[in-house]
């Protein structure tokens, strides 16, 4: 299975709440929004910062990096897909990849 055909699949992950949102987020960590995506590792997400878009970067983060998710709003294709929405709270000083997509070929 190829990467831009897994990313398409529309696959989500379901957001385990937390009870409360610490005080000292915000010192602790870095957000990220986008929508998430399988990964091939299940200790690894896959965040898609603009799903809508063709040159949106893609991250990686180790989940147990993860410090605490947030719901947003869901946005919705033109052709009627709705895409959830989540804001990834990320442990400083944690390893994490951004890939991003290319066309080969392309000079840019």
């Amino acid at each position: 299975m190829g990467f831009v055909k897994l990313l398409e699949e529309g696959k989500y992950f379901e957001i385990q709440k937390r009870s409360g949102r610490s005080e000292t987020l915000e010192q602790e960590a870095t957000s990220f929004c986008g929508a998430l995506r399988p990964h091939y590792n299940p200790n690894m997400i896959l965040l898609m910062s603009s799903p809508l878009e063709s040159r949106g970067d893609v991250f990686e983060f180790r989940s147990e990096d993860i410090i605490y998710a947030e719901e947003l709003s869901s946005i919705t294709k033109p052709n009627g897909v709705t895409v959830e929405r989540v804001r990834l709270w990320v442990k400083n000083g944690s390893p994490a990849m951004r890939m991003e997509p290319i066309l080969v070929g392309n000079d840019e």
